[in-house]
Order: C-alpha cells, then structure tokens, then sequence
C-alpha cells in the first residue's frame, strides 16, 4: 500500500544530474570584462559559453581591466595635449 503514496520532494531523485560548471578561460574573461566596461551586457553576461566566472576572475579581470583603461586614457590625454 505504499506505492500508492505520492514520493514527496525530497523522496524524488532526479533522472540525470547537470554536469558540473567549467571555470572561464583568460579570453572569455577578457571578453567579458571589455563588454561590461562597455556597459553593454545583460543577466547572461558572466555565463558564457557553458562556463561561469568565477568571483576572484571578476575581481582580477575588473582591476586589469580598470588598470588598461586608465592607462589608455592617460595615453590619449598626453598625445591630445602634445
């Protein structure tokens, strides 16, 4: 007479498990980083390709990043006032 239970949530095992995240490679932090200092993004930006960033890949891609940025500008300004 117990199969005629229904199996509550956490009786119930899943058929297949997803397979486990892959951390992002340096390009597609890279890519990231570049789009998000571009402000052109949206909710799926830190998941590509299958992969998630990672927090510690955010925060190192966003300094590097913020570094090259400044550094760029620092570039322009000297060769505008030249």
């Amino acid at each position: 007479m117990s199969a005629d239970k229904p199996e509550t949530a956490s009786q119930q095992r899943p058929s297949h498990s997803a397979p486990p995240v892959q951390k992002a490679s340096l390009g597609q932090v890279a890519a990231t980083m570049f789009w998000g200092l571009c402000m052109i993004g949206k909710k799926g930006t830190w998941e590509r390709d299958g992969v998630r960033i990672t927090l510690t890949q955010a925060v190192t891609g966003a300094l590097i990043a913020g570094c090259i940025l400044v550094t760029a500008l620092v570039l322009l300004v000297r060769f505008v006032v030249r």
